[in-house]
């Protein structure tokens, strides 16, 4: 599955933290702190306001996650108890063991499902993919969007989550996370994976994704919350775009 050595450093390096997604106290610990403002993001682009559990139960959505295991398991229960229909994925088999574990006991209803995300197996279309810290440890991003285009209903959404980069995410998002913080382990980002704005909504817009939305996700130091800002990409951001008919 795994074949050239930067892919398999990515896997190391995630299969040795499987097990600690899930501690709130943990080595991820700040990660469960977004878990709020990011599922009020999804929601607020995925759903009409009116939504019930009724209406989506037939709304399937696609948690593409490679590697960390940290985002479909901490998106996908919130959602699953929203009442759409919720798949998992994962490259780390370790990860997908650990996350069926979680939706057991907390008796949620998820297909979590252990595939390359570079060769993925799906027979069904989907009204809305989710790819949330993914793309920044892909080799080629630009080919797992259009095979996630593949999968996406006419007018089905992506909701894109990752890093900027410049000078700034380089040094908060990599040293300072990393090194100083310890908000996420050493080693956890690569400088040079990292994706701008403007690059991504142009390879989006080029291939009929249409970006509707860039938002950024800021750290207040002096509250201890993150927030959602319309103005500043320059570190985290979000990206909602709309597959064309």
């Amino acid at each position: 599955m795994i074949k050239n050595t930067s892919k398999t450093s990515e896997f190391d390096h995630f299969e040795t933290l499987a097990d600690e997604w899930w501690d709130p106290d943990g080595k991820f610990k700040i990660l469960h702190t977004l878990t709020p403002i990011r599922i009020s993001y999804i929601k607020k682009k995925l759903f009409d306001k009116k939504y019930s559990k009724k209406s989506l139960s037939n709304y399937n959505i696609l948690d593409l996650g490679c590697g960390g295991g940290l985002v479909w398991g901490l998106v996908c229960e919130p959602l699953a108890r929203l009442g759409a229909n919720i798949t998992g994925i994962d490259f780390v088999k370790q990860n997908i063991i650990a996350a069926k574990k979680h939706a057991k006991k907390s008796n949620t209803n998820i297909e979590y499902l252990h595939q390359d995300i570079n060769n993925l197996k799906l027979k069904k279309k989907y009204d809305a993919v989710l790819i949330l810290e993914v793309l920044e440890h892909i080799e080629d991003w630009k080919k797992i969007i259009i095979n996630v285009k593949k999968l996406l209903k006419p007018g089905g959404k992506i909701i894109i989550s990752t890093i900027n980069r410049n000078f700034f995410s380089k040094l908060f998002a990599i040293f300072i996370a990393e090194n100083i913080l310890n908000w996420v382990p050493k080693k956890t980002h690569t400088y040079s994976k990292l994706i701008k704005p403007e690059e991504l909504r142009s390879f989006l817009n080029k291939n009929k994704i249409n970006v509707t939305d860039l938002t950024g996700l800021i750290f207040n130091p002096l509250s201890g919350k993150w927030m959602l800002d319309k103005n500043n990409c320059l570190i985290n951001y979000f990206c909602t775009a709309i597959k064309s008919n």
